[in-house]
């Protein structure tokens, strides 16, 4: 009887071994499918490639892990082997981090070449407070924030000692006056303590463009003559609905596209006078009103916090100032809502 058991032993050992080494042994490479081929694609998207996760080994999956291989000194052949997935799940794997002093959640997704959200998401987190001491966990995603390649629109800077809105501006790759705009700021003064957006020039070309506040800045900075809704119309004194805010400026006061976009339109609108209108996707379309000169033409592209046009008071206007109105899906909304 021992002898049966001992035999049985011995055979499950043996095949426990060969499932090992057979595991071990499989190689993906093209025209695979499967859960494999998925779980690599999936490695290799969370690390920041260009890949569609479809359990399918084709010559673009292929392509991607030749990358991934010549990027990281392996041997460059398009299969993935024992070495090259063992590198795929150490590099791809989550990084525990513990909160020093001075850490943002901004300057850790810099660090650490991913996003804000992505750090809350992973982390449960409700605010972009963050604690000394708390140990975060650090998702691969491989979406950017790095300062050579920023892929999002803003990110979210708790003001330190010794920052200065010039010192912000060079460090993320923007202007003074775009910081301004974005925080709806006055003057260049800003306080220990206080949390700071910061547009970024650069935008993932191919991330729709999502209208909450904070993905757009403030054209120009100045007093809202006239807000949206129901007025009484300064020139024909008529009831009507005003579909966005004046904000009252000077003559030639610079005006900036509130988010990236391509011009549609860049001429004379009537009753708007010069006009520009920007599409920014997804349906959603801004409009700038009564300038005294435009700088950009129909079909050119332009990025947030960019000069377009400069303030005046032509079409029907009482004085120079900027018509600032949003569009979604053709119909205006209240520029208030999403503006900082």
């Amino acid at each position: 009887m021992p002898g049966k058991y001992l035999r049985v032993f011995f055979l499950l050992m043996i095949a426990i071994l060969l499932f090992t080494s057979a595991t071990f042994a499989v190689k993906l490479e093209l025209g695979d499918r499967g859960l494999e081929v998925e779980k690599v694609q999936q490695y290799l998207f969370n690390l920041g490639y260009d890949i569609t996760v479809d359990g399918i080994y084709g010559y673009h999956t292929r392509e991607v892990v030749k990358d991934f291989q010549l990027s990281n000194g392996l041997t460059v052949d398009g299969i993935v082997g024992k070495e090259t997935i063992a590198l795929l799940e150490e590099t791809a794997k989550d990084i525990k981090y513990t909160v020093k002093m001075g850490d943002t959640l901004s300057e850790l997704a810099l660090k650490f070449n991913t996003t804000v959200d992505d750090i809350k998401e992973a982390n449960n987190l409700r605010s972009d407070l963050i604690k000394i001491g708390e140990e975060l966990v650090i998702p691969k995603t491989g979406l950017g924030g790095g300062e050579e390649e920023r892929l999002y629109a803003t990110i979210h800077h708790q003001v330190q000692p010794g920052d200065a809105l010039s010192l912000l501006a060079k460090k993320y790759g923007t202007d003074i006056q775009t910081i301004k705009l974005a925080n709806n700021l006055h003057s260049d003064r800003i306080y220990v303590g206080d949390t700071l957006i910061i547009p970024h020039v650069k935008r993932e070309v191919n991330r729709p463009f999502r209208l909450t506040r904070g993905a757009l800045i403030w054209p120009v900075l100045g007093r809202i003559s006239s807000g949206y809704g129901y007025r009484t119309n300064p020139i024909n004194k008529t009831r009507e609905f005003h579909e966005g805010i004046d904000i009252a400026v000077p003559l030639g006061t610079k005006i900036r596209a509130a988010a990236g976009g391509t011009v549609v339109q860049s001429g004379w609108v009537k009753g708007y006078g010069k006009a520009i209108v920007i599409d920014h996707g997804e349906g959603v379309r801004t409009l700038y009103a009564h300038n005294s000169r435009l700088l950009v033409r129909a079909g050119t592209r332009v990025e947030l916090g960019q000069v377009i046009a400069l303030a005046g008071s032509t079409g029907l206007s009482t004085g120079s100032h900027l018509h600032f109105s949003i569009y979604v899906n053709g119909k205006s909304v209240d520029p208030m809502r999403y503006l900082p």
